[in-house]
Order: structure tokens, then sequence, then C-alpha cells
């Protein structure tokens, strides 16, 4: 019985990823134009990559509710953006792509981290299957 609810909360996160993904599509400037390219996509894409690049301050919570607090580098190479953690004393990394505003880092655990970009530069994450949650706020 617990694999079977350890599948449906993974399913329901990451039917709520998707949901999440589709509507910041629709409510973007491509979603509102009929036939872009995909090459039009993929530059904008790219553009708005690098602007993701720096250094920013981590405010978290863990699935068990502790928070915690740290810094994360991004940096970004071609259509990808690699995360690089510093957590009490821990280090983590990770890698992943951006679409229209939400951007998914594979960080070797069984669910990524899921980042919806924000107009003020933030970024809102969860983790752990939706269970654990962080913010970026970049500091340089």
């Amino acid at each position: 019985m617990r694999d079977l609810s350890k599948n449906l909360t993974q399913r329901l996160f990451y039917a709520a990823c998707l949901i999440l993904a589709a509507g910041c599509l629709l409510t973007s400037p491509l979603g509102n134009l009929a036939g872009f390219t995909y090459t039009a996509e993929a530059a904008l894409k790219s553009v708005y990559l690098d602007n993701l690049a720096g250094t920013y301050k981590v405010d978290g919570r863990n699935p068990n509710g502790s928070q915690y607090k740290g810094r994360v580098t991004i940096t970004v190479k071609g259509d990808t953006a690699y995360f690089y953690w510093e957590i009490a004393g821990q280090s983590y990394s990770g890698q992943g792509h951006l679409q229209g505003t939400v951007l998914t880092i594979d960080w070797g655990s069984d669910t990524p981290v899921v980042y919806q970009v924000n107009p003020d530069g933030t970024l809102s994450g969860v983790w752990a299957g939706g269970k654990a949650s962080e913010q970026l706020e970049r500091i340089k």
C-alpha cells in the first residue's frame, strides 16, 4: 500500500507540474502567438536562461518541516542550467531545462526540483514530490 501511495503522490506532483507549465505557456507572449517556430522559442529560452545565471540565497523547508538556508550558483551553457547548492556545509548539484517559466532541475533524487521563475527574478521551487520547498533570491 505504501508503494501505491508514493506512486500516486509522484503522479499528482508531476500532474501539478504539467498544469503549471501549461498555464505558464498559455499566459506567456509566445503562448498567444499562432505559428511561432521552435527556433524562435529556443532563442528566447536561451536568452532567458542566460538572465538566470548568478548567485542566489536559498530559504527552504525540508519535507519534515525544518527550515534551511544557503546559497545556490546557477550557470548556463547552451540551453542547460547548472545548479550548485551549498546548504549547511553540504553541496549538491543538478542540471535542467527551462520550459516557459518553469525550470526543472534533476539533482539525482527520485523527483526533480521544479522552480517557477517569477517576474521579479526570484525562483519558487518545490522538491521531494511537493513535500518540500525553497525560494531563491539573487544576491549577485
